[in-house]
């Protein structure tokens, strides 16, 4: 009793199981709308960093390769709710705006 399938009915088979393969590096719409909200809710007058650029991005997303999508995640969890973005005390906004600015 074996079923008899032809190659169409197989590949018609598998184009409807099979998962498209997704790019991390290409924000998803939903993140990318996360994103253009953390940009609109950031304040524009905020102060130059106080510390190195480099500790900045270190401490917001971390010093080992992330994705698109990870490093929106990452810093959209981090923004408080007056839109800026504090590692410890000091003010790190116009960095997280300039590497959200990166993602877009």
């Amino acid at each position: 009793m074996f079923l008899k399938l032809s190659i169409p009915a197989i590949a018609a088979a598998a184009f409807m199981v099979a998962q498209p393969l997704v790019d991390e590096d290409v924000l998803e719409p939903s993140v990318e709308n996360e994103v253009d909200h953390a940009l609109r809710i950031a304040p524009t007058n905020a102060p130059p960093c106080a510390i190195s650029r480099e500790d900045a991005v270190a401490a917001l997303v971390g010093t080992n390769r992330l994705s698109a999508t990870e490093r929106a995640i990452r810093l959209v969890s981090a923004q408080r709710a007056d839109g800026r973005w504090l590692v410890g005390t000091n003010d790190v906004t116009t960095v997280a705006v300039g590497l959200l600015g990166e993602l877009r």
